[in-house]
Order: structure tokens, then C-alpha cells, then sequence
């Protein structure tokens, strides 16, 4: 148990400080952490200076601030600790008061010191029986705490294994708190080859340093922001980490700098402690936890830029610009001009120059002797026309498109092949810019529409956005905008309203009402369904028909 800290006030210095030694005498578990002759000074210390106290001795009439009125203020103020009163025999009005705002015992002048020892030993017990309560509730918090987090991860790890998640199982995303999200991936470079002959416990060791390093780097890298975290693994030694924060991301925020801090100091240790290299993906900031999945699939089609760069890289969205950028030296002229050409007739949706510009772009390369040069040329053709797209709204997170054009590229045996694969993947992308230009006149309408006729399938963001020629991510804050209502929010929504409704106008099994609203799990429809209406489906069926009677 740790020593009583004790606060003595008394305007009169003899009795004072005989009150110090008799607090002193009666143990070393008694420390005295402050001794004042006014309330005054008395308060400002106890709410600036220290951090808890466990017992306020004071006298009741003083100058400059009473202890009554001392008691008050700090009271008012939420302080939690046992007070006994200093005081003669014509203080007993105040008593009376002081009392009433829990002072739990009092010391009558002249203080008797066997009595006062006595009186100390009762308080010593009160203070000794609501610590170990205390004590008892900050363990069950923490286990509470726990249970919570392991709960937690056990959703984000599924939400990162499942290719798609309906938003029947996602609705536990509303547990979590409220605030500004990031999704980091890091991931082993050539994990085949690193891996080969290491034992599973050698593995697993590997895992919990790995894991132990992200946390110490973590506690130690953001200091007092108001940040939260949870690391899960993938495998062996491939990580996922969500950071939530309380700021929304602004270019040069602090939150944001000390973030690219940790994820470069973190590549940096693993390859300095470790036998191999790290890659690291992260994403811009959402609020929507029903975005995991999408979020998820950016930071893989991220890291597949290990193909371009390399491993042991840090790699955003950014990451496209920066390429082609980088791709812009010692390349031909055509090279150049076509590309332009190109990019052009997409913006356009022009179909016809789009094949055109690509026919005249293939027809100067093979007049190229380099393979390497040529490989590149094609990269930067991608990457350019990628470029074009995301210019359209909602459309600066499909990395998968390039990843689509770069496997064209593996795939083909000869340039032939290869200028067959590339036009048909831009002519495609021609096509949906137009269906997308066609579709954008009312996408909230089309959505909800989808959704409505799709209640009894699996609905997923990505199906949903897919349907309405958008991105995922913009998708769901376009959404969210127009609607002030989140995608997964509404989608649970209309399901329990549809529901209620064949409820109401049916006899259908409690069963098939589940799964005709899209949820497989009866039990898990049912707790779901109480939480909206207060009622589980058999009680709300039978009091709207006891209603309708």
C-alpha cells in the first residue's frame, strides 16, 4: 500500500506543527506532502501541485480563506479525499456544515494526543479500505479494457483476412470511438526467400520483437498526443496498424509529422535489428470504419509498387506522382508525345484516338534495342493515363488500375501481346468514364436504390460504390455529405426497417425474416434489432398486432 498523504492547515503555527508530528509519530505509512497556514495557499497547492491527496486536516476559522469555505471549493470541483476538522467548542455551528459537506471527523482544541492517535487509526482504516477498492476497480477496468481491445482486434484481424464483409457483420464498427483514422501496413520484403528455414518459434519470436518495437516506438513517438492504436498481425511478420486521433489531417500537422517520424524510424530499426527490410503503406485519413476493407485493398495494390521500386520503401498515394516524375529522364521523344496524345483522347472519350495514339506509340518502340528502356516507356504510359483518371472526382485512390497494366506487361510474350493488352485496358477505362460521366447525375438516388432491391444479398462498400461508378472512399463521404447519415448506418437502417415490416405484414418465421433482410445469424439479427427498437422481432410482432386489433 502506498504511504497517506496528508494536507495540514492551521493559522496558529504551535498547533501547526504539533498536528505534523503527531500525523509523523503515528507511522511511516503517514506522509505529510504540505503544511499551510491559510486555505488559500492550502487550495492552490492541492489543485496545482499535487497530484492526489488522501487526508485534509484543517482548521475551520482562518484568515483569508476559511476551512469551510476551503472544503467547498475543492469539493465543487470533483477532489476526492477524507477531511477532519480543526476546531474549538463554539465552532460547533460550523461543524454542523462542514459535516454536511463530509468532513468525517473532527479534532477539538486542546488536541489530546492519545485521542487524536485513536482517531487516526479510524481514518487510517477508511482511507486503507477505499484504496483497496479503488484498487479493485481499477482492475476490472483494465480487464474490462482487455476484453475490449482483444475484441477489437478479433474484428479489425477478420475485417483484413475477408476479401469482402457485408455490412451485416460490420456493425460492430459502432463500438469503436469517434475520431480520425489511418491505416498502416508494414510487410516483409521477399518473405519467401527471408523465411526459408527459420522454425516456427524462431517466427514467432521474430513476430513479438517486431510487435514489441512498433508499441515502444509508438508510446515513445507521440508523446501526449491524444492517440490510440491497435496492431494485429498477418502471418508471421506482417503487421496492420490503426492510429486514431483527435485532429483532422491538415498537411504539416503535428500528428502527421510525428506519424511519417514513427514509420521511418520504425523501417529504419527493423532493418537495423533484424535479418531483413520492411515495406510500409499508409492512407489518407477517413472516420468511417466501415471503409476498412477498401482501405485495406489500397494499401496492398500500395505495396505492389515494390514491383517499380523496390523493397524497403514507404509508400502513399503520393507515390504515383512521385513516379512519374521520376520516370520523365532519358526516355525518346515519341515516347513523350504519344502519351500526351493519349492522356488527351481519354479525357476526351475518345475511343478511336485513344487507339490511334496507343497504334503509333507501340509502332516507334519496337524501333527501341533496350528492353529496360522499353519496359519503362510503357510504365510511364501507365502511370500518365492513371494520372489522367484521377483527375476525374473520387478517383485519386485507384492504385489497382496501374497494378492492372503492369501485370498486362508480365503477362505478354511479345510486344504485339503486349500493345493488344494495353489498349484494350485504356479503351476499358474510356468506357467507364463514360457509363461513370452518365451515372454521377444522381448517385445517391442510384445507391439507395441498389441497396433497396439488394437488402437480402450481401452488401458490401465496395459493391455499392462499384454500382454508382465511384470510389469507395469518396463514395462514402460523398454520402455521409448528402446524407448526413453514414453508408453502413443506412444500409443496417432500411434492412430493420424492411424488417419490421414483414413483421408486421407477415407470418414468416422469425428466421426468415433474418435472412430475407440479409442476416444470416438469427440470434445476431435479433440482438441487433432490440438495440434499434428496443424490442426483439417476437415482442415487436406481438404488440403491433395486439395494436392492430
Amino acid at each position: 500500500m502506498r504511504g497517506i498523504k496528508t494536507v495540514i492547515v492551521d493559522d496558529e503555527p504551535r498547533i501547526r506543527n504539533g498536528i505534523e508530528r503527531l500525523v509523523v509519530s503515528n507511522g511511516e505509512e503517514w506522509e505529510v506532502i504540505g503544511v499551510f497556514s491559510d486555505g488559500q495557499a492550502a487550495y492552490e497547492a492541492i489543485v496545482n501541485q499535487f497530484e492526489s491527496i488522501d487526508l485534509l486536516i484543517t482548521d475551520v476559522q482562518m484568515p483569508i480563506m476559511d476551512g469551510l469555505t476551503l472544503i467547498k471549493k475543492l469539493n465543487s470541483e470533483s477532489h476526492d479525499f477524507f477531511t477532519m476538522f480543526i476546531s474549538g467548542y463554539d465552532d460547533f455551528k460550523y461543524l454542523q456544515e462542514a459535516i454536511r459537506e463530509g468532513a468525517i471527523d473532527y479534532i477539538l482544541k486542546p488536541i489530546d494526543r492519545d485521542k487524536f492517535q485513536l482517531q487516526l487509526d479510524e481514518v487510517k482504516e477508511r482511507i486503507r479500505n477505499k484504496q483497496k477498492e479503488e484498487e479493485r476497480r481499477k482492475d476490472i477496468e483494465e480487464r474490462a479494457l482487455q476484453l475490449t481491445y482483444a475484441k477489437q482486434i478479433h474484428h479489425l484481424s477478420e475485417l483484413t483476412w475477408n476479401d469482402e464483409t457485408d455490412f451485416s457483420l460490420m456493425d460492430w464498427t459502432f463500438q469503436f470511438p469517434k475520431g480520425h483514422y489511418k491505416l498502416v501496413h508494414i510487410d516483409i520484403d521477399q518473405m519467401l526467400s527471408k523465411v526459408k528455414g527459420v522454425s516456427p518459434s524462431g517466427l514467432r519470436d521474430w513476430h513479438f520483437a517486431v510487435e514489441k518495437m512498433m508499441n515502444e516506438l509508438l508510446v515513445d513517438g507521440f508523446g501526449n498526443q491524444e492517440v490510440q492504436y491497435w496492431i494485429w498481425k498477418k502471418g508471421n511478420v506482417s503487421f496492420w496498424l490503426l492510429l486514431l486521433h483527435e485532429e483532422p489531417e491538415r498537411e504539416g500537422t503535428s500528428f502527421n509529422l510525428l506519424m511519417e517520424e514513427y514509420l521511418l524510424k520504425l523501417k529504419k530499426k527493423i532493418q537495423r535489428d533484424f535479418p531483413f527490410t520492411v515495406s510500409i503503406a499508409f492512407g489518407n485519413e477517413f472516420e468511417d470504419l466501415s471503409l476498412l476493407p477498401a482501405m485495406r485493398d489500397q494499401l496492398l495494390s500500395l505495396m505492389k509498387f515494390r514491383i517499380i521500386e523496390g523493397g524497403n520503401k514507404i509508400f502513399h498515394l503520393s507515390t504515383l506522382n512521385n513516379l512519374s516524375n521520376e520516370k520523365t529522364l532519358m526516355m525518346p521523344s515519341f515516347v513523350y508525345k504519344y502519351t500526351e496524345k493519349t492522356v488527351n483522347a481519354v479525357r476526351e472519350k475518345n475511343e478511336r484516338e485513344v487507339i490511334q495514339a496507343i497504334t503509333g506509340f507501340f509502332h516507334e518502340l519496337e524501333t527501341l534495342k533496350s528492353p529496360l528502356l522499353i519496359q519503362e516507356s510503357i510504365q510511364y504510359l501507365c502511370i500518365r493515363i492513371i494520372k489522367c483518371w484521377m483527375e476525374n472526382d473520387g478517383f485519386g485512390e485507384e492504385i489497382n488500375l496501374l497494378m492492372k497494366a503492369i501485370q498486362i506487361t508480365k503477362k505478354s510474350a511479345n510486344l504485339s501481346q503486349l500493345k493488344e493488352g494495353i489498349k484494350e485496358w485504356v479503351t476499358s477505362l474510356v468506357n467507364r468514364l463514360m457509363e461513370m460521366e452518365a451515372s454521377h447525375s444522381d448517385p445517391i438516388s442510384k445507391a439507395k436504390e441498389w441497396i433497396l432491391h439488394n437488402l437480402s444479398e450481401s452488401i458490401t462498400i465496395k459493391k455499392v460504390a462499384d454500382h454508382v461508378y465511384l470510389n469507395p472512399t469518396y463514395f462514402c463521404e460523398y454520402f455521409k455529405t448528402q446524407t448526413g447519415e453514414t453508408v453502413l448506418s443506412y444500409v443496417t437502417k432500411t434492412r430493420l426497417k424492411r424488417a419490421m415490416e414483414l413483421l408486421e405484414k407477415t407470418d414468416l418465421k422469425i428466421y426468415d425474416v433474418s435472412v430475407s433482410v440479409g442476416y444470416q445469424d438469427t440470434k445476431y439479427f435479433s440482438r441487433l434489432f432490440k438495440q434499434w427498437t428496443s424490442q426483439s422481432p417476437s415482442q415487436y410482432r406481438e404488440k403491433y398486432h395486439n395494436l392492430s386489433v
